[in-house]
């Protein structure tokens, strides 16, 4: 084992061992440690420190969230390995709060694979020991023959089942979701690191909440949303969700929003936003639990946008990243949302 030294930017310090060849955040994030970071995948860049003592090497040279490393000595967390005998970093920002459950490594295989349609589908990973984690977090999946992590949300409530359901959207150009969508991933052996991600639902929330969600973005909510119906929060208080999609005959697990609508006893308002084209009249008659809405989901709740800023809900925002952006410079400029009150995962 290396140690490595880490400093941020108000001047804490802490350490953590890492195995050789171990990415530097799945070791620090193992150890308890409050690292910043957002996708942990190395497209986002939000994981950025300086090495100071010591080297450190590259995983993926090629990782889109390099864009922000552009001194000497920068580096993506998710990204590096330890190259000496010890290291020592510097964060551009501060310690984050340590929040429970804590981050660790399971063997599972994949099963149950099911396509929603012919882009997304779902999967399940059973797990040689359960991974307990808070409603709305994601993990990490390295298969065989894969270079590097795949983040993906959980979708069911936090359970002690040694069982965790995914959403997988097909990246035709990718390494992972085209072995997941033709099955060659079935029954095969993956290694699970989790639980990550911030855009949580806590224990304490006594607030109502708005979710603007888009494609495969609505993953976590969907465990979020089970939690809630769990704890009864529909019942004191009201929240909606908008679920933006691009056309009608692309939508998934409509039936299941539905579902939970009715399950919430109307505490729960869906919307589904359509993009590129308006919903026919068939979909008032086959959901009529849902709503429906022709536009950017980000745009439909701007209509509101006055209510939002009367009820201060607590807000999640998941989707590709130009939604996300989108959404959050709408809630904070217009809405006047502090961005501390908005709970984010980009998925790019």
């Amino acid at each position: 084992m290396i140690a490595v030294r880490v400093e941020d930017r108000a001047g804490e310090r802490a350490s953590f061992a890492v195995r050789p060849g171990e990415r530097l955040l799945h070791a620090g994030l193992s150890a308890g440690l409050g690292l910043p970071y957002e996708c942990a995948t190395g497209t986002c860049g939000g994981c950025k420190a300086t090495v100071t003592e010591g080297e450190a090497r590259s995983l993926w040279n090629a990782a889109p969230g390099r864009r922000v490393c552009r001194r000497p000595g920068e580096i993506l967390m998710c990204q590096s390995a330890v190259a000496s005998e010890t290291l020592t970093l510097k964060l551009p920002a501060a310690f984050r709060e340590a929040r429970e459950p804590p981050s660790g490594v399971r063997v599972g295989r994949v099963c149950g694979f099911r396509h929603l349609t012919p882009e997304i589908g779902t999967f399940s990973v059973e797990l040689d020991a359960p991974i307990e984690h808070a409603p709305g977090q994601f993990a990490l999946i390295s298969a065989p023959g894969v270079e590097g992590p795949r983040a993906y949300s959980m979708t069911s409530a936090p359970s002690s089942t040694p069982r965790l359901d995914f959403l997988a959207r097909l990246n035709e150009a990718g390494a992972l979701t085209p072995l997941l969508f033709s099955g060659a991933l079935d029954g095969c052996e993956v290694n699970v690191l989790g639980p990550l991600g911030r855009a949580t639902l806590r224990s304490d929330d006594d607030r109502p909440f708005l979710a603007i969600v888009g494609g495969s973005g609505i993953a976590g909510m969907l465990s979020i949303v089970e939690a809630a119906l769990a704890a009864g929060h529909f019942g004191r208080h009201p929240s909606r969700l908008v679920f933006g999609l691009r056309k009608p005959n692309g939508a998934f697990l409509l039936d299941e929003l539905a579902d939970a609508v009715r399950r919430s006893q109307g505490g729960l308002r869906v919307t589904v936003a359509f993009s590129d084209e308006p919903p026919g009249p068939d979909f008032a008659a086959a959901f009529p639990d849902l709503e429906a809405a022709h536009g950017l989901a980000h745009d439909v709740v701007r209509a509101g946008v006055s209510e939002i800023a009367a009820e201060r809900p607590i807000v999640f925002v998941a989707g590709p990243p130009p939604m996300v952006d989108a959404s959050m410079r709408m809630l904070v400029m217009e809405a006047k949302v502090s961005p501390a009150e908005i709970r984010f995962d980009r998925f790019g």
